[in-house]
């Protein structure tokens, strides 16, 4: 029988709308697959090599399509019909994986498919997750924005870092290449329920030029670059995914070297990650009530690089995964608050370059952290690569502290620039 908690959830996501729901039930899907191949591949890796570079590599080729293909993602997500680009999307990934499958299946090993099979899952990434952010507005009513959102972060938390992890070190446990064929079966599915959401108007050829699409990736460079909250949000967001980055990189040499754990146990203590980033999204609107948010941030960022030095010096899994669990609650704050900012401060018609724009550049610095922390774990050992994050975390600061402690962060006063106007 369901509870209290439970009744009151179902009611606030019928409250949003069927079409609303599909989205949330697709985001739930795709999340889950990408968060079964976090796992799986470094695992396949950890088969192949032991050289930390080279696993730290396969985290560097998830980042690496979004500073590829990733300034575009916003433009195409405000042109294309975003239901069918959506679904084309994860077809793609559905073939990739599944051809991964075959190959692992039939006994084949290497580190260049699997980097390749990372790259082109991430290229479909930057098409997938702007698209589906760019939908919201037309598929949920003002008033229900925040929980709309707020239920898409913690799904794609919930699947990527929690749930997806889990299942992977699970299924790589009884077969190799059972983690990949569950994917194909996923993505499969997630396409397949985006084909249900309403339609979309497709624009005119004569739309698509080079020079139409760079206009419009300018357009939202200056919206950033001219909005000094934004800078300093979109350095932030860089800081804490190079940051995880270095760390989570080398986290399955940590798992199996210093803790002795099976792909299960290195799932588990990787979701300790997840766990905080869900319960840091799930407490967050009273947390930022409560506090003043420019104050909030600093302190988050600060505290966060206390979470990565307790996992360099822990001799114990479970107070590893407490640190992590610790960068991930503290983490969650910032990124409301500056979703918040983000989504009300911005005009709906380049809302979607916008959020692309700070999804390249947090997905972007996702390969250079992970090259960096297996850098300094191959010229120093895996531990130090934890107490650089830290640094790198804690250094950004004093920056958030100067651009946002005379700014004003609230939502309702964010909301006069999303009528258009340019912002000073």
């Amino acid at each position: 029988m369901a509870g209290p908690g439970q009744r009151k959830a179902t009611l606030r996501l019928t409250a949003l709308g069927n079409s609303y729901t599909k989205l949330l039930t697709s985001y739930a899907i795709s999340n889950l697959s990408t968060g079964v191949l976090i796992v799986a591949l470094p695992l396949l890796a950890t088969s192949i090599t032991r050289h930390p570079l080279s696993i730290s590599g396969l985290t560097a080729a998830a980042g690496l399509p979004w500073l590829l293909v990733g300034p575009l993602s916003g433009a195409i997500a405000d042109r294309v019909n975003r239901r069918r680009a959506m679904a084309l999307a994860e077809f793609g990934r559905a073939a990739i994986v599944g051809l991964g499958a075959l190959f692992v299946l039939g006994g084949g090993k290497s580190l260049l498919v699997l980097y390749l099979v990372m790259i082109l899952i991430g290229i479909g990434e930057t098409l997938f997750d702007p698209i589906g952010l760019a939908m919201v507005p037309t598929l949920v009513k003002p008033s229900g924005m925040d929980t709309a959102n707020s239920l898409l972060y913690g799904t794609q938390t919930l699947g990527q870092r929690f749930a997806g992890p889990a299942l992977g070190g699970w299924l790589f446990g009884l077969a190799v290449w059972a983690p990949l064929g569950l994917d194909a079966l996923t993505f499969l599915m997630s396409g397949l329920v985006v084909l249900m959401l309403p339609r979309t108007p497709s624009h005119t050829e004569s739309e698509w030029t080079v020079a139409g699409l760079s206009a419009d990736i300018m357009e939202g460079v200056r919206w950033v670059w001219a909005d000094r909250p934004l800078r300093a949000f979109l350095l932030g967001t860089a800081t804490i995914h190079f940051s995880t980055a270095a760390g989570t990189s080398v986290l399955v040499l940590v798992a199996q070297d210093r803790f002795r754990l099976s792909g299960i146990g290195f799932g588990l203590i990787l979701g300790g990650l997840a766990g905080g980033y869900f319960l840091g999204y799930l407490v967050a609107p009273s947390i930022v009530s409560r506090f003043a948010r420019a104050k909030l941030c600093v302190v988050a960022v600060l505290g966060a690089g206390g979470g990565f030095l307790l996992v360099a010096v822990s001799g114990v899994a479970v107070l590893a995964g407490l640190g992590l669990a610790v960068v991930g609650f503290l983490a969650a704050q910032l990124e409301i608050v500056s979703i918040t900012y983000r989504q009300m401060g911005v005009p709906d018609r380049i809302r979607g370059r916008v959020m692309a724009g700070f999804l390249f550049v947090g997905h972007g610095s996702i390969p250079i952290g992970a090259v960096f922390g297996g850098t300094v774990a191959t010229l120093t050992n895996v531990g130090y690569s934890y107490v650089a994050a830290a640094i790198a975390i804690a250094a950004i600061a004093p920056f958030l502290w100067s651009a946002l402690k005379d700014a004003d962060l609230d939502a309702g006063s964010a909301g006069a620039r999303s009528e258009g106007q340019e912002p000073a």
